[in-house]
């Protein structure tokens, strides 16, 4: 607990969708603890015991930490994302984190799940150092909420719940890549950009693609690659003015979309002289 901070009336939850990476979940599960979230681990039917068994092992059976089981098994990350939308959902709930399971909390996670509350919000990513990079220091140089004017803050997010599911929640074609900016690009044309939180810090704790994960579900690394181009192909198609050929890594024009679909967003945006 942070200071002795109560739940509350939100009972803060965080949604973690993981497979066969164990160890990470031993490494992030108690960040998560510590501040007094509720942890859902999402997973494949065929990993529930597993799963069940590493919260007996590790202590943490009445503490919190529960695994739900998305209903039919291998439909990949988009529908892992979505049952555990419908979930929350079901629960009651406004607003979740949805995290990765290779990523840490690294500060109070409780501003973003609030800010996320907020009518007019999607979703609200919490900042890594390389965005910094990104964009010359300048989310060190901001605080709080500001609009987000590229495709980053999607590893570790706030979610609002009725907003997410008024869009049609996340998409289960893209069952291996890209469903976390499809869902940002439909805001975006809805007119709800996405949002992220200069002063809630997230962490990697392992590198892309290593062992576990998305990559459990593929037996060779070429159909990882082909599963990868096909939902590629779905963004394309639906996107074909913002996005490259799906032949070659996505590249998303953002700041163009964001100039069609929300003409003064840079009269919103922080990083361009503006504020929400």
């Amino acid at each position: 607990m942070i200071h002795g901070r109560p739940r509350g009336s939100h009972d803060p939850a965080v949604y973690i969708p993981t497979m066969n990476r164990y160890g990470n979940l031993e490494r992030i599960v108690p960040l998560w603890m510590e501040q007094d979230f509720r942890v859902r681990l999402v997973v494949e039917p065929t990993e529930y015991n597993e799963h069940a068994r590493l919260i007996t092992r590790m202590g943490w059976t009445g503490l919190g930490v529960t695994v739900i089981p998305v209903q039919s098994p291998r439909r990949g990350i988009g529908y892992a994302r979505r049952a555990a939308v419908l979930h929350a959902e079901h629960t009651g709930r406004k607003s979740i984190i949805m995290s990765d399971d290779d990523m840490k909390p690294a500060g109070d996670m409780l501003p973003l799940l609030k800010a996320a509350e907020d009518s007019g919000a999607l979703g609200v990513g919490a900042v890594r150092g390389i965005h910094d990079y990104f964009t010359g220091g300048a989310i060190s140089r901001t605080s709080g909420v500001i609009l987000c004017p590229g495709g980053w803050g999607f590893q570790l997010f706030g979610l609002n719940i009725a907003n997410t599911v008024l869009l049609g929640n996340f998409d289960e074609r893209l069952h291996s890549y890209g469903e976390d900016g499809e869902l940002a690009r439909q805001g975006i044309k809805a007119g709800i950009f996405w949002r992220s939180h200069c002063d809630v810090k997230c962490a990697p704790i392992g590198k892309r693609y290593a062992p576990g994960g998305i990559s459990t579900r593929f037996a060779k690394p070429e159909y990882r690659t082909d599963a990868e181009r096909e939902c590629l192909k779905i963004i394309h198609d639906r996107w074909p003015y913002y996005t490259n050929e799906p032949d070659k890594p996505l590249r998303v024009a953002w700041q163009r979309m964001l100039d069609h679909y929300i003409p003064d967003w840079r009269d919103r945006s922080a990083l361009h002289g503006g504020s929400l």
